[in-house]
């Protein structure tokens, strides 16, 4: 350290030395003028000469005094005395981070406040387009209250210098490509390597801390540099569910997101990555994801991990191979009954129903879904005769657990899903919450022909399009058949919806219906978090509830977190299209995923998150996939074309659009979002040729104003587009309501008064 305690530097006296970086020397001072402590960082006499490390200096106390926040150390001053360049700070008394990781990793209550405030303050750094490229445990300081904040802007680059107001000469004092800088244990693969740099570079240095402040060890090892290097390139970290055992799953994957050796792989976000973190601390804190109390450290052996399974869907046995919607809700009985089991992983139906008639082995399937067991079955049904058999098979080997078959009479349905429910949870050594005498699937009905009628009509409804009001008919006449069905009611709640916000129907003539049948679902069972999913739906569409909705998808997931659908609809029409919370919506889209890896309307669900909040090229991959895993979607191919367009890809955006229109028989969604990328594309005879078709259609049936307003306004139709916004806003029609405020075509006309006072009249 160059300078003594009681040197003067103008009107700082120096009090004591600090430490000493690569970027300088930092002393506790007096300011006389002001009469307080603070910080001052000196740039020593050897290197105030180098030009480039003088400029570096001076970037230094640019970018951090660009930055007002919480967690990031406060400058004050950049000055100089007799030669001597320094800058004075906020004065920060505690320990650097590295020095409080105890060997097991730090508590899940501390962890979760210390892991918030850096992603917090990465993300302010990140909106002013400020990359730290140094983030480390040495350069985080603890205060003596428990405070975080971030230090050391040495190595700190804008990227964008021109949107902070710094400059242009400020963007070229960053190393040039093939440098390498940094701190090496916390190096992203592409810091190594030297190639170009963005935000992301400190996505994986924070996930590299955030691994080590949970287990107390780095993620990557090795006895000398290179060694070290060729790990964080090529190895995959030991997983931290295998270090803690009281480390929530959600965290897990969070910093398994950041830890991505490609760029375009990780979670893209600081600010996704605060609201992860955020969400898992709540969920945590109400005991959701916490599998019981263990002492940081504990090694979690193979014998004390969770059981795992997944329900395959039964297979049809039947002459006439005319029942799967029978065999799919059979095994969807005995999936659901599994699920809220403490100590039992359930995969999620859509992924373990992904398999069906595709003869994949086992291993295959567990590996896919990430699960140690899998439940086969088959039904044979004959009049009122059916006989189940079903086997429960270890994946690793093809070792088979347990197998059984059942003749019963069709009334005693419910006594067979419950046995089988039960051997299950025998074979697994899964403790249960009440009694061996308790069931775990429900009566849901005394009536054998309405829960026929049910998971018919249940399944028509989950295909959308065309065959809702088939399933919506078979629905109310199980309704008519046991009035008592909660679930029933559920489903018609739900497919009266998926027809107003469709634009297929009116909503004034589906509103009263809707929100009674959700109502009654919810009298009849108020543990149903289907009933709380469709009122949460029915309020927020047809009476632009949001206080409401936001308290029934609340419970509903309280009720049931790993229940999709309501995740879904939580993530994408409130938090998205009603609120525009995109980064915490993309956050709650994941979770769907997590749980639901293989479901292609999850997947099209995060890619529709994705595009609203303008990731267009992550949305492009995630409807991409979608349509992968079901090529037969039809709203997976609308969601790509709404993000091709987006993109200006608009060639591909009419390809895919054209598709949809064709499997869908020219659906008006199909057509409103072909008429949204002709506008886009500075087409507007196209849009308007798509407009008049509509026009021509509303002359012989219903179509929504919505979409009349959305072809008008691509089409050059302001005054159009205005009126039909106008009725649609006056007749609340659900589809405006979902659609308004926050879906990307509808942004062209926000910058219309007239639509400006609209969106006051939705919000007050």
């Amino acid at each position: 350290m160059s300078l003594a305690a009681g040197t003067r530097l103008g009107p700082y006296e120096i009090i004591a030395a600090l430490g000493a970086g690569g970027m300088g020397e930092v002393y506790r001072a007096r300011d006389a003028k002001l009469n307080r402590a603070i910080a001052l960082k000196v740039l020593p006499d050897a290197f105030a000469r180098d030009t480039d490390r003088l400029a570096r200096f001076g970037r230094e106390a640019q970018v951090v005094a660009a930055l007002n926040h919480p967690h990031i150390v406060t400058i004050f001053s950049i000055e100089e005395h007799d030669g001597v360049p320094f800058m004075t700070m906020e004065l920060i008394e505690g320990s650097t981070l590295d020095k409080v990781i105890p060997g097991g990793g730090l508590a899940p209550a501390r962890f979760f406040d210390i892991a918030i405030a850096l992603a917090d303050a990465l993300s302010a750094a990140h909106r002013k387009h400020i990359i730290h490229r140094d983030l480390k445990p040495a350069n985080v300081m603890i205060t003596d209250d428990g405070r975080v904040k971030v230090l050391d802007f040495g190595l700190a680059r804008a990227v964008d210098a021109d949107a902070i107001g710094l400059g242009e000469d400020v963007t070229h004092l960053g190393t040039e490509v093939g440098t390498i800088v940094g701190t090496l244990p916390y190096m992203s693969p592409e810091q190594i390597e030297g190639r170009p740099l963005d935000h992301r570079t400190d996505l994986f240095s924070l996930g590299v801390m955030l691994y080590e402040l949970g287990t107390g060890a780095r993620p990557f090892r090795g006895n000398s540099p290179p060694a070290l290097m060729s790990s964080i390139l090529k190895d995959n970290p030991r997983p931290i569910a295998e270090r803690r055992v009281d480390f929530p799953e959600s965290v897990c994957r969070v910093i398994d997101r950041c830890l991505e050796k490609e760029p375009r792989d990780r979670i893209q976000t600081a600010t996704e990555i605060h609201a992860e973190l955020k969400a898992s601390r709540r969920a945590w804190e109400s005991g959701a994801q916490s599998p019981g109390p263990a002492p940081p450290g504990t090694i979690l052996r193979p014998a004390e991990r969770a059981a795992s399974i997944a329900v395959l869907a039964f297979t049809d046995m039947s002459a006439s191979k005319d029942q799967d919607w029978f065999c799919d809700g059979i095994a969807e009985e005995i999936l659901n009954a599994l699920t809220p089991l403490k100590g039992l992983r359930v995969a999620a139906r859509t992924s373990a129903f992904s398999f069906k008639g595709k003869g994949v082995d086992l291993r295959t399937i567990g590996e896919k879904l990430n699960v140690t067991t899998v439940l086969e079955g088959s039904v044979r049904r004959a009049g009122d005769r059916v006989r189940i058999t079903v086997q429960l098979s270890e994946v690793a080997n093809g070792y088979q657990l347990w197998s059984e078959r059942y003749d019963r009479e069709l009334k005693d349905i419910f006594d067979v899903q419950d046995e089988i429910a039960k051997a299950i949870v025998e074979r697994l050594r899964v403790t249960l919450a009440g009694g061996k005498g308790d069931r775990l699937v429900a009566q849901a009905t005394m009536n054998v022909e309405a829960y026929q009628l049910y998971l018919r009509g249940r399944a028509l409804v989950d295909r959308r399009g065309a065959s809702v009001p088939a399933g919506l008919d078979l629905l109310r006449t199980a309704a008519e058949l046991d009035p008592g069905y909660s679930l029933v009611w559920a489903g018609i709640a739900d497919a009266l919806t998926v027809l107003a916000y469709s634009g297929v129907a009116r909503g004034s003539d589906s509103k009263s219906q809707a929100l009674a049948a959700a109502k009654r679902s919810i009298e009849l069972d108020p543990s149903s978090a289907a009933g709380h999913t469709a009122l949460a739906c029915a309020t927020l569409l047809f009476e632009n509830n949001r206080t409401m909705a936001k308290q029934a998808f609340g419970r509903a997931l309280d009720l049931s977190p790993s229940y999709g659908m309501g995740r879904c609809w939580y993530a994408n029409f409130y938090l998205n299209w009603a609120c525009g919370e995109y980064e915490q919506a993309i956050v709650e889209a994941r979770r769907a995923l997590d749980s639901d890896p293989l479901s292609a309307y999850v997947t099209m669900n995060l890619g529709v998150c994705l595009f609203t909040a303008g990731r267009l090229h992550e949305a492009i991959d995630a409807c991409r996939r979608a349509i992968q895993l079901d090529p037969d979607s039809f709203v997976s191919h609308w969601a790509l074309g709404i993000a091709l367009g987006l993109n200006g890809r608009f060639e591909e955006a009419v390809s895919t659009f054209d598709v949809a229109a064709r499997m869908s028989q020219r659906h008006a969604l199909a057509l409103t979002g072909l008429a949204a990328v002709f506008g886009q594309a500075g087409m507007p005879a196209e849009a308007l040729a798509i407009h008049r078709e509509l026009m021509d259609r509303a002359s012989l049936a219903y179509v929504s104003p919505t979409h009349l307003a959305l072809t008008a306004g691509a089409a050059g139709q302001r005054e159009q587009a205005m009126a039909f916004a106008r009725r649609a806003w006056d007749e609340r029609e659900p589809s405006f309501i979902l659609w308004a405020r926050h879906f990307p075509p509808y942004r062209t006309l926000h910058s219309d008064p007239r639509f400006a006072a609209i969106l006051r009249e939705m919000d007050s």
